[in-house]
């Protein structure tokens, strides 16, 4: 631990900004010795504010006046343990790093393949799509002061490569070494990538990768054993973006503040602060929603609840079709062969899924949506069978009375029932399914984690993905290859299939668009009829509830659960 980082914590400890279990939970998950962690919760004042454990919008008793008109409170089930975005592929890093860090491009309004300038102000194409050149806005300055450049774009991405967290296949598919950036002048940037590479404009956009991170602020807080000052990351943020990173805590929440500095400045009406408050309870976020003591929540509370609030003139809902897949992943090696995973993909109860729990808000499909290229239509979909499910698992080497471990989200309804329905149907062929209940950070954790197998337990659920652009590589990569085991990887059921890899392999720099649907029929056959890795239930129309007094949010199908909180204001 560098002597920056402690200081950062004093500052942030003296100033009231972290509260003592606050301090707490940053201290130990940065492995601060004992004595300094002590020695920060002793120069907290006694009466610093959590994030947000209280029942109204703002924290602490000095913003208390400003909670109706200037903070944003956006309900989340839990925190997460990694905000870095140049290694997690977590839903709420993702909603925090929109706001703090800036990218060069990003989507306008719901296109998934229009873009509008962030740090870049324009950008040109060569003719054969080999070569990309940024011009970026002058005078544009990170949160720490320090200039946000073409060549600091150029030292943030070399990390976001070299790091080769989950989302770096977002830029290695088209630029796989720092050598193909090239910094022509201060505010100029060129990427040869030496191809033809048509959706590079389009990764660039994701919500998973492409933000720009203060290489100074990274500089300052490496070490010998974590140069890419991961760690560091993993809690703090120093970007370019609208919004400062305050405090972050698993717990309790994030807090986000306006940066003054930034680029687009603060004309006309914007939110001050903004409050990603953790509140496990489905019933607790529903009552602050409609008591309007919070404004917003993305797609987690129950179905029952969204119906019960359509007609509540308290609140609107805000309904989009998305390229999300939900699906349970499988453990592999501990649940044997194919056979056995096919034998519990036919023990899932899919009817009381799609009817009872998301009530309409999901259609069935394998792996891939029907708005995603590649998708196939006539994919492979099981029907519940208890009796061939029983077969199945019995002929791949289990035996009646076997007992199977299922994580879920202890603090999602949605999935607490289907464990309990899917426990039910296991409980009928005559095997056990233990429930473990966790929070979500830990399930992100164990996915993401380094945990061997045997260790993981046999299903992990809620899960799920959508591409970071319009394209089936993308979608199933980073979710069902080898490379993804561990190290931040996706692949938390440690599944490989050879052919597979094969045709993703071909599949990453495709002939043609024909050749492009024939793999991904394959590979579609491959991971639903003969060898699947995941029970899949189906896409999922997504959904944002807001307080009815929140305006500008424009929902995006591939910024799933974020805010477009620069432009949003409360009228």
């Amino acid at each position: 631990m560098t002597d920056v980082r402690v200081n950062q914590l004093y500052s942030l400890a003296r100033s009231g900004k972290l509260s003592r279990r606050q301090l707490l939970e940053t201290g130990l998950r940065l492995g601060l010795a004992s004595p300094i962690i002590l020695s920060l919760i002793e120069s907290a004042p006694k009466t610093a504010a959590a994030a947000p454990a209280r029942p109204v919008t703002a924290l602490g008793s000095s913003l208390a006046q400003e909670a109706s008109s200037g903070t944003l409170t956006i309900l989340i089930t839990s925190g997460t343990e990694d905000i870095d975005p140049h290694y997690t592929y977590s839903e709420v890093a993702s909603a925090v790093a929109l706001a703090v860090y800036d990218m060069l491009v990003i989507l306008k309004g719901d296109s998934t393949d229009d873009f509008e300038p962030r740090l870049a102000e324009s950008w040109e194409v060569n003719e054969d799509q080999s070569t990309f050149t940024f011009s970026l806005y002058p005078d544009v300055v990170f949160q720490d002061g320090t200039p946000a450049n073409a060549q600091a774009v150029k030292d943030s991405y070399t990390r976001w490569i070299e790091l080769g967290g989950s989302p770096v296949n977002v830029i290695t598919r088209f630029c796989d070494s720092p050598d193909k950036m090239e910094v022509v002048d201060e505010t100029t940037l060129r990427f040869n990538l030496g191809s033809s590479q048509p959706l590079f404009l389009a990764a660039m956009a994701s919500s998973y990768g492409p933000m720009v991170i203060s290489p100074t602020a990274i500089a300052a807080n490496a070490t010998e054993d974590d140069p890419f000052a991961h760690e560091w990351a993993k809690a703090f943020a120093i970007g370019s973006g609208p919004y400062t990173l305050e405090s972050n805590s698993i717990s309790e929440g994030i807090i986000l503040t306006r940066f003054q500095e930034y680029r687009q400045g603060w004309e006309g009406n914007h939110f001050d602060q903004i409050v990603f408050r953790v509140v496990p309870e489905d019933a607790t976020r529903r009552q602050l929603l409609e008591r309007g003591e919070a404004d917003a929540a993305a797609f987690n509370l129950t179905v029952d609840a969204i119906n019960a609030m359509r007609d509540d003139p308290a609140v609107k809902i805000s309904e989009y079709p998305s390229a999300y897949v939900g699906w349970t992943v499988m453990n592999a090696p501990r649940l044997l062969t194919p056979e056995v995973r096919r034998g519990f993909s036919y023990a899932f109860p899919y009817n009381e899924v799609q009817d009872v729990v998301y009530q309409g808000l999901l259609q069935r499909s394998g792996p891939i949506a029907d708005s995603v290229r590649g998708y196939d239509p006539d994919v492979f979909l099981y029907q519940t069978d208890l009796d061939q499910a029983k077969s199945l698992i019995l002929a791949g080497g289990f035996v009646e009375g076997a007992t199977f471990e299922y994580m879920t989200d202890s603090n999602l309804e949605r999935a607490q029932t289907i464990a309990q329905l899917f426990q039910a149907n296991v409980q009928q062929m005559g095997f056990n399914l233990d429930i473990i209940s966790v929070d979500y950070a830990t399930i992100e954790s164990t996915m993401y984690g380094d945990a061997p197998a045997e260790e993981r337990p046999h299903f992990m659920s809620p899960w799920g993905w959508w591409p970071d652009y319009n394209d089936p590589w993308n979608q199933l990569w980073p979710n069902f290859t080898e490379a993804n085991i561990g190290g931040g990887g996706s692949n938390g059921g440690y599944w490989v299939n050879p052919r597979f890899e094969e045709i993703m392999a071909e599949a990453e720099n495709y002939g043609s668009e024909e050749r492009l649907q024939e793999l991904m029929i394959e590979a579609q056959n491959i991971l639903t009829e003969l060898d699947p890795p995941a029970i899949y239930y189906g896409q999922v129309v997504r959904y944002t509830v807001l307080g009815a007094d929140i305006q500008g949010f424009v929902a995006n199908p591939l910024y799933l659960d974020s805010f477009n909180v620069y432009d949003m204001s409360r009228s």
